[in-house]
């Protein structure tokens, strides 16, 4: 089994999708782009310290930036998930360079499936006096 370095680090080709039909909080005929987590990354990468985003806002800022409407949710979540488990696993228990923490919060639904707990992204976040 690839460890999440090994998926961070494989070669992904972004495209842009027509949308055939509506799914989840898309419309038919919207450009949907399939991202990767090197750009998930980089996005997260540009948060100044002491502010904070959120997954929507990661996802139209990365559609706009690929002349798309819309970023697949579905693949937006896997791709946080290897970029965050892949800046874990190179943190090798120091504080994580991928400032994951300015994304998400203690209460998202993504932190049951890190190997990290609730009280330790909210200490993170509230080392930068980041409010939920």
């Amino acid at each position: 089994m690839k460890t999440s370095t090994e998926k961070f680090n494989k070669e992904y080709i972004e495209i842009v999708k027509v949308l055939e039909k509506n799914l989840s909080d898309m419309k038919s005929g919207e450009r949907m782009l399939i991202s990767s987590p090197k750009s998930i990354a980089n996005y997260i990468k540009k948060i100044p310290y002491g502010n904070q985003s959120n997954v929507k806002k990661m996802r139209l800022s990365l559609a706009e930036e690929s002349n798309a409407d819309t970023t697949c949710p579905l693949t937006t979540g896997i791709f946080l998930r290897i970029a965050i488990e892949s800046s874990l696993e190179l943190a090798n228990g120091e504080k994580p360079k991928l400032p994951f923490w300015r994304l998400i919060n203690q209460k998202s639904p993504m932190v049951k499936k890190l190997p990290i707990s609730q009280s330790y992204i909210a200490a993170l976040r509230d080392s930068e006096g980041l409010k939920d």
